[in-house]
């Protein structure tokens, strides 16, 4: 790579923190965005080598500085469907490499059908939903079909001992009410999902019911994974936690104890 420098915007925010952490333990160099000054001078307290750029998705011109001289920009800043956007567009502009951890499906699915073309004739690489809920399935799919043309039906079944959803995981979901996407048929419709089933995880979990829950993968796989059908499914005891009031904000776990794929 030409640079070793990464803008990481939202980097103040609960997954941002986690990135710059990890950009550190690579040898990366992290510049630490985002449109809170006192918050990015806060940080400076643990990273007191690292550079700090105030921007937001309002002020082209201070994505345009933020980003400047790095090799990419990872947008840790929720919600999604309000920076996604603007932060592309700034990346495009710059000759700039796009990562994101959006699990907002309209998010995503807006990236690909506005920014694709683009993105190719500009030779920057655009790669979101990058995260836990996207990535991680995505991958297992494909390295799972491999060679394979096609298959019959992708489901991924995913078993949580907790939950614990931070402010902007409440406040992505209170935005994004309604109907979400689902691949079914070989098409890609906003439509309710079909009932859930029991899964047989590994232990400590075992067997365990099973609900829908169509994230960000359903939009990923179905651009370049040929399957009729994608089901995707959570345990209930997470989506408890998200659901109550009173479960706490400040710190999320997730301890996922299998993430189960069968493509057949």
């Amino acid at each position: 790579m030409p640079s070793n420098r990464v803008t990481v915007f939202g980097a103040y925010g609960h997954t941002g923190r986690f990135v710059v952490a990890e950009l550190c333990k690579r040898g990366g160099t992290p510049i630490l965005a985002g449109r809170d000054a006192a918050q990015l001078r806060a940080m400076r307290t643990a990273y007191p080598e690292l550079e700090t750029r105030v921007a937001n998705v309002e002020q082209p011109h201070l994505l345009d500085a933020a980003i400047s001289g790095s090799v990419a920009v990872i947008n840790c800043a929720g919600p999604f469907g309000d920076t996604v956007i603007p932060v592309v567009e700034a990346a495009l502009r710059s000759g700039v490499h796009y990562l994101d951890l959006a699990a907002e499906q309209l998010a995503v699915l807006t990236l690909f059908e506005r920014f694709a073309e683009r993105a190719h004739k500009a030779g920057v690489t655009v790669v979101p939903a990058m995260a836990f809920y996207g990535g991680l399935g995505d991958l297992m799919a494909t390295a799972i079909m491999a060679d394979w043309e096609d298959a019959d039906e992708i489901a991924i079944a995913v078993a949580l001992d907790s939950w614990k959803p931070t402010r902007g995981t409440r406040l992505t979901g209170a935005r994004n009410r309604g109907p979400r996407f689902i691949f079914s048929n070989n098409t890609l419709e906003r439509a309710d999902p079909p009932q859930g089933r029991k899964w047989n995880f590994p232990k400590p979990f075992g067997e365990l019911d099973v609900v829908p829950l169509a994230l960000a993968e359903t939009i990923t796989m179905s651009r370049h994974l040929r399957t009729r059908e994608i089901r995707m499914f959570l345990n209930e005891a997470p989506l408890a936690d998200l659901h109550h009031p009173d479960s706490t904000t400040a710190q999320r776990r997730r301890t996922p104890a299998g993430v189960h794929l069968n493509a057949s």
